[in-house]
């Protein structure tokens, strides 16, 4: 027997219904969340049963994209009901719906109508299926949720979550120069906290030297498939995150990844670096996921995928979500105590996760380089410097680092915020016993302080954070509540950076000021030396020019001191009274300047207004004419 042929792939852009549209299902990444039979146990030959994600090849799609147009045969057609008119009153908002779906509509037929129960149950049943498109537009998230719904029941609603979705996009979308963005927030499109949510989350990510690794999945609308723009939404630089509307190029070099490179010391860790990330991380980055949950069984989630994303498929954003935070929450399915279900809010947590854990150590232990040690060890060189040579530009370098570590500590706030947001969101469905268990360990946690269970760590005092670091150890079993206190423990490592940065900061300001006071001793003495003699040399310079023979004078040497003596006082004089009283004597005369260039109408300083006769058109402004107007109304 032969070995069976590999199929060759499929060219979706062959055919022309395909290739005139945003999205194929070749540029989708589908993943399945099912129950799997996992190796029998030696004593029992009992099957354990375990959650996997399995990815969904697009071939294999084949047999259910024959039914792709039939949410929109069924929208052009009316057959559903209520009918579009009761739906959506405007004609502009039934041609934007006819779009979309005519556009989105095939994706209708990925859904998963069967909700997995067992290991037996096979087919096409799942958990949950996760949709990851690696592009960042608003029109995908709307394709999305109108496609992935359930338009056999309730399509009114479908409706209701639509134009919350647009008035959500529409207040969140900023605009910068350095691109579109999205405020981090978290929105359910309807009342039901089962219904559709939508969330845009930023996370830190690195890029790295040399050329971007192929990817994938990336698109464009206009430059199709292995896009190097594929995002209308851009990634952005943690300067250009902050700065939104500054041009930073000129300082992105000045970045602690590109200047902290421990890599050149230590062999080993060069290894890992290239065997890793295939290059040397370079320069920290703002990266956005976006997340919508259509319903308990589906899920998409949008990433720019215009970073590095590693030559190692789980330093991925999409094989890392997989590969560890998903890993890590399935575990415990099984092994809590409480009954629990996989939804696709439970695959949210775990996208959420994968995203912010890309760089702490709390969230993946066998990273290599994480944030808190690139700091760590960029504070701990600079401190060195600081005991062999205190100066001032050691402390300009010291403020880059702390203006780095204030810009990630605010976003890490941010992500605190809308996880805990979220949390309340969807407390009130059938995650209320984990809640409560979440509660119960919070104040288990904060027994020992007199501080409220719900306070966030950055505010707690250093020596509290010690002991809520002991006490977070203790894991607990609502993978919300395991988000939220791996995020708080890597806010308390980053807090402390922050912390001996400031130390840091003064101790070399101390150190500048104590070596800065021994050269103002000898620029003073400097200076009384130059003052005093300065005017004697040019005195005597002075008498010393052959004007005529000095021998012919009638006059002895008291002349000259008493000229030398005189104009060094004058000279010492004026130095210590413009010393003084320079800086009050120019403030003056900019204010009278300004009130001398003082528009017409306009009140002077001493109260009393100012009034010309001239007209317009000799010599003034169009904002004179205009107080002129008001004062003349008044």
């Amino acid at each position: 027997m032969g070995v069976p042929e590999t199929p060759e792939p499929i060219d979706w852009r062959s055919d022309p219904y395909w290739r005139g549209r945003r999205l194929s299902p070749a540029e989708l990444l589908i993943h399945d969340v099912r129950i799997e039979a996992w190796r029998p146990d030696s004593e029992t030959s009992h099957v354990t049963p375990i959650l996997e994600a399995k990815e969904i090849l697009s071939s294999t799609l084949l047999p259910n994209l024959g039914d792709r147009d039939h949410l929109r045969e069924s929208w052009e057609n009316e057959s559903l009901h209520p009918s579009l008119e009761s739906m959506s009153t405007t004609r502009q908002e039934q041609l934007q719906l006819s779009g979309l779906i005519s556009e989105y509509g095939w994706m209708n037929c990925l859904r998963s109508w069967r909700a997995q129960k067992s290991v037996e149950d096979l087919g096409n049943s799942c958990k949950c299926r996760w949709i990851h498109i690696s592009s960042m537009d608003a029109q995908y998230i709307e394709g999305s949720l109108l496609a992935l719904s359930d338009w056999t029941h309730n399509p009114t609603r479908i409706v209701q979550a639509f134009r919350q979705l647009q008035d959500t996009v529409y207040q969140n979308e900023r605009f910068s120069k350095h691109g579109r963005y999205f405020t981090p927030f978290c929105q359910p499109l309807l009342d039901s906290s089962r219904g559709p949510v939508l969330i845009s989350l930023p996370f830190l990510d690195w890029t790295v030297e040399g050329d971007t690794p192929p990817l994938r999945f990336q698109i464009h609308p206009r430059e199709r498939f292995q896009s190097t723009r594929s995002s209308s939404h851009l990634l952005r630089s943690i300067l250009q995150y902050y700065y939104r509307l500054e041009d930073t190029r000129d300082r992105e070099h000045n970045q602690v990844f590109a200047k902290h490179k421990p890599w050149l010391t230590d062999r080993n860790l060069d290894l890992k670096v290239r065997r890793w990330y295939g290059h040397y991380p370079t320069r920290l980055n703002v990266d956005e996921l976006w997340i919508l949950v259509v319903d308990d069984r589906h899920i998409v989630t949008f990433s720019s995928n215009q970073s590095w994303k590693s030559r190692w498929p789980p330093l991925q954003l999409a094989s890392r979500i997989v590969e560890v935070s998903f890993r890590s929450i399935r575990n415990t399915y099984f092994t809590s105590e409480e009954k629990q279900e996989y939804t696709a809010r439970t695959h949210a947590i775990a996208c959420m996760n994968g995203a912010m854990g890309i760089l702490h150590r709390s969230f993946w232990s066998d990273i290599t380089l994480c944030l808190t040690d690139r700091y760590a060890g960029y504070l701990g060189h600079l401190q060195y410097r600081l005991h062999r040579s205190p100066n001032t530009r050691l402390v300009m370098e010291l403020l880059q680092v702390q203006e780095e570590l204030n810009i990630v500590l605010r976003i890490m706030q941010q992500q605190l915020d809308l996880v805990e947001e979220l949390q309340d969101i969807w407390r009130p469905s059938d995650d209320g016993d984990a809640d409560q268990q979440s509660v119960k360990y919070r104040r288990r946690s904060f027994a020992s302080s007199t501080y409220s269970p719900v306070q966030a760590p950055l505010n707690l005092p250093q020596p509290l954070r010690a002991t809520y670091r002991q006490l977070s150890n203790i894991r607990p079993q609502d993978p919300m509540s395991q988000l939220l206190e791996s995020l708080r423990r890597e806010l308390m490592d980053l807090q402390d950076l922050r912390d001996n940065s400031d130390r840091l900061v003064n101790r070399t300001i101390q150190l500048v000021n104590i070596r800065l006071e021994d050269h103002g001793k000898a620029i003073l003495v400097f200076t009384i030396v130059t003052i005093i003699f300065l005017p004697l040399s040019f005195v005597s310079s002075f008498f010393g020019m052959n004007v005529s023979d000095i021998r012919n004078l009638d006059r002895n040497q008291g002349l000259f001191w008493i000229v030398a003596c005189t104009v060094t006082a004058g000279v010492v004089g004026l130095s210590i009274f413009l010393a003084f009283y320079g800086g009050a004597i120019m403030e003056r005369f900019l204010t009278y300047k300004e009130s001398q260039r003082m528009p017409v109408g306009r009140s002077k300083p001493d109260g009393s207004r100012k009034m010309n006769d001239q007209k317009p058109g000799n010599g003034m402004t169009n904002f004179q004419v205009l107080d002129i107007a008001r004062v003349q109304d008044v």
